[in-house]
């Protein structure tokens, strides 16, 4: 009887101990990430050429989007890309809704103390764009008492007000540049390879950038903060450095910005 016991007792504990550890998997956001076979990457869709749709396919298609879509498959699963208002984005990490965002996200300090972020895969300038008439605006201080037009929760945003401007929320770039031309803002702040790309693209001439900030932007994933988010930290980072080894991040650079910024 009591080696029957002793036998229920052993078998009581090992399965105890298995359990234990399938718990503790489950606890690591890469180990769960993999079980699903799927990333969801938040991003906003509307801002050329980080992320936007393809005028003729509707395709999300963006340089956020390939650099992403190449980090998911250096880490075997599926990415699933959630379309959302940047801001939404960002809560939407921090709350675990969304597994990463990729949308030029880029670090800062207020941003790190909620968010854990990897090593940076490109690199920026922001930059003041104005009408090209525009004789009062030519560095970011003098953006105080004038008007600009931004993405809700973006560094673009906070920066505006930073230098005393009064900001205007809106949702595409778009939206951002139609607001300076027609007058209805005095500027916006934005990255320069947006604002190169949207002068490029539009062949608009009303436009210039009045100023450049001279602190170079780092673009990085941003991750919830927690010791679960450890290791997909570390394997995303990995990603990062094989996928510029390999030279796919300057291949995607050169695709959407015709040069390549990937390299500080």
């Amino acid at each position: 009887m009591k080696r029957i016991l002793s036998l229920a007792l052993t078998t009581i504990l090992a399965t105890s101990l298995l359990a234990g550890c399938g718990a503790k998997k489950s606890d690591d956001h890469l180990a769960r990430i993999k079980e699903a076979g799927k990333i969801t990457i938040a991003t906003e869709g509307v801002w050329a050429p980080f992320t936007y749709h393809d005028p003729d396919t509707d395709e999300l298609v963006g340089f956020d989007v390939e650099v992403a879509a190449a980090i998911a498959e250096k880490l075997g699963v599926t990415p699933e890309f959630k379309e959302v208002a940047f801001d939404g984005g960002l809560t939407g990490v921090s709350t675990g809704t969304f597994d990463m965002m990729a949308n030029g996200v880029d670090v800062t300090d207020e941003r790190s103390k909620t968010y854990d972020f990897t090593e940076a895969y490109a690199y920026d300038h922001a930059v003041v764009v104005t009408l090209a008439s525009n004789t009062d605006i030519a560095s970011f201080e003098d953006l105080k008492g004038h008007t600009t037009a931004n993405s809700a929760g973006s560094t673009y945003e906070a920066m505006g007000i930073e230098y005393g401007a009064a900001v205007s929320n809106v949702d595409t770039i778009g939206e951002t540049m139609t607001l300076v031309l027609n007058g209805t803002v005095d500027a916006t702040i934005n990255a320069n390879t947006s604002a190169q790309d949207y002068f490029n693209t539009t062949g608009t001439t009303e436009l210039k950038v009045a100023a450049v900030d001279p602190e170079v932007t780092k673009y990085a994933v941003p991750l919830a903060k927690g010791s679960d988010n450890d290791s997909l930290r570390e394997a995303i980072n990995q990603a990062i450095a094989d996928l510029r080894a390999e030279g796919k991040l300057a291949e995607i650079s050169k695709k959407y910005f015709g040069a390549d910024i990937t390299a500080e």
